[in-house]
């Protein structure tokens, strides 16, 4: 059996109160080298707005601040404590007007490698899967 993996945003504190306005920072956590099934992390966003094509299920949950998706033109809108689950294949955008934190978790693990995505905007480089 494989053990419990304990992570702590202290270890990533200081990215998220260095974040400058228009900037985003994705820590995933869970990823395709802990998990066969799953990943999942915290991003950090700080008065942006990011498009993107979504091609995975996601599931939202609101740490810090006010987060807000745009899915069609309809703005969704999560406070600490709200929790939302976006389905794949929608186009939307990741907003906020202030600093907030999200919890993200997405299914499946692999969705960067089956969609062929290399970047991500707020991910470092050594974060993001290596091409197979």
């Amino acid at each position: 059996m494989t053990a419990p993996s304990v992570f702590r945003i202290a270890d990533i504190q200081d990215r998220i109160d260095g974040l400058p306005e228009n900037g985003t920072f994705i820590k995933p956590f869970v990823n395709v080298d802990n998990s066969t099934s799953m990943c999942g992390g915290i991003n950090a966003l700080n008065k942006i707005s990011v498009p993107w094509d979504l091609t995975c299920d996601e599931l939202i949950y609101c740490l810090e601040g006010t987060f807000r998706l745009v899915v069609d033109e309809v703005d969704y809108e999560l406070n600490p404590g709200d929790l939302m689950f976006v389905p794949k294949d929608n186009h939307v955008k990741y907003e906020c007007d202030d600093k907030c934190i999200i919890f993200y978790a997405a299914y499946p693990v692999n969705w960067k490698q089956l969609s062929g995505v290399t970047v991500v905007p707020g991910i470092d480089a050594a974060d993001m899967p290596t091409p197979s």
